[in-house]
């Protein structure tokens, strides 16, 4: 935290400094206060991720990057997922929808892993799974995202999630 800190500093202080620059040093400086959130470290702010992490958004927005964009989205639906706004406008969901048509667009197949593996992860226990239905309309949930991740994380050789997909896998034997 205090080198995304200093680093932002720096950022916005840098007359020539990019509005991609400082909206990934936002971005980085709000992943590193949810850790610590979740870690319940002194100081953890939540409220601090969540203006850094709306702020990195706003700015990657702005600077028109849209391979950076699902990153911020990504962030900023788990930020919102912990902070409750689950569902509806300005909510996780929202956030994972529009991650989902820009990586979809792009094509951007890592970020649709990533996008499954969020969705898995932060939903599994809700009530009614926000992408309950298969575009045929048959049921699906969250171990439908979770084969899904699998099937791109294989397809492209994207190890570094294996990790994360195995843990969320083996959570799901559970559900």
């Amino acid at each position: 935290m205090k080198r995304a800190t200093k680093t932002l500093e720096w950022a916005e202080s840098d007359k020539g400094a990019s509005i991609l620059d400082i909206a990934l040093n936002h971005l980085t400086l709000g992943r590193a206060t949810i850790y610590a959130v979740i870690l319940d470290l002194p100081l953890a702010d939540l409220n601090v991720a969540s203006s850094g992490v709306n702020a990195s958004v706003i700015g990657l927005r702005q600077a028109n990057s849209q391979e950076h964009i699902p990153s911020g989205l990504l962030t900023r639906a788990w930020m919102r997922f912990l902070t409750g706004a689950r569902t509806g406008p300005e909510s996780a969901q929202s956030d994972l929808d529009d991650a989902w048509e820009i990586a979809e667009r792009g094509p951007m197949p890592l970020f649709l892993a990533d996008i499954h593996l969020h969705r898995a992860r932060l939903f599994f226990r809700e009530t009614t799974y926000p992408w309950n239905q298969h575009p045929d309309g048959t049921p699906r949930g969250p171990k439908d995202d979770l084969a899904a991740a699998r099937r791109l994380i294989e397809k492209h050789g994207y190890w570094r999630r294996k990790e994360e997909l195995e843990d969320a896998e083996e959570a799901a034997k559970s559900w």
